[in-house]
């Protein structure tokens, strides 16, 4: 059931402004995607929707360049 409101743009962006970031991204993600299926997206689109689909992980370590530590082998 969808529930029907008037909100005016600036109060939209003010709450949108509110959520957090990779709430934000997934937003923009389900916006451009419906939009994908109306009509072709353009490149700036394709770009926003590649980037609102990118993680914003840190990462933890720094991987190893050793071949052993990602496969427990020594490579023989």
């Amino acid at each position: 059931m969808a529930v029907q409101l008037k909100i005016e743009y600036d109060q939209l962006a003010e709450l949108v402004d509110q959520l957090p970031e990779d709430q934000q991204r997934r937003l923009i993600a389900r916006l451009l995607s419906r939009t994908a299926h109306e009509r072709p997206l353009t490149a700036e689109e394709k770009l926003q929707l590649f980037e609102a689909a990118q993680l914003s992980n840190a990462v933890n370590e720094t991987p190893s360049p050793r071949r052993e530590d990602w496969y427990g082998d020594d490579g023989r």
